[in-house]
Parts: C-alpha cells; structure tokens; sequence
C-alpha cells in the first residue's frame, strides 16, 4: 500500500509543478493541501522527510521566481500581499 500512496503522492506533485509553472496558483493550492493531507510519514520533529514529495513541493514553492513572474505578480517580489 505504500508503493501505491508513494505513486499517488508523485503523481500529485507533478500536477502541483505543472499548476506553478502555468501560474494557476488556485488549483496549485488545492494540489499542495492534498500533498499535506497525504503525506504521514515524517521526521522526529513532525517534519516532511527530505526527499518527500511535499518536501518537493515546498522546494517548489520557495525557490526564486523569474523576472517575468515578478514583473507580472510585483507583490512577489516584495514579498507583500497583492491588496
């Protein structure tokens, strides 16, 4: 049963990286909150393990935008709310 969460949880990180890279960040959110539920497994401190696919998603997340995307979205540059 693992082998069969493990798939889906990859599965569900590949869309989640297809929805940031279309910036359809809606539908990106709902792909991450199914990765938070799914993912038991965790480290002493409660943690996603390193090479978990939530962990991946986190990655995902914090790594740096292009100049477009922040040309396009300014708030994500200065790491402020778009109101």
């Amino acid at each position: 049963m693992a082998d069969r969460i493990d798939k889906l949880e990859r599965s569900i990180l590949a869309l989640f990286q297809s929805a940031c890279r279309e910036d359809r960040l809606d539908v990106a959110e709902h792909l991450l909150r199914a990765l938070e539920a799914s993912s038991k497994e965790s480290d002493d401190g409660g943690l996603p393990c390193a090479r978990r696919p939530l962990a991946d998603a986190y990655l995902t997340i914090a790594r740096p935008r292009s100049k477009r995307d922040a040309r396009r979205h300014p708030w994500i540059s200065r790491g402020g709310d778009p109101s």
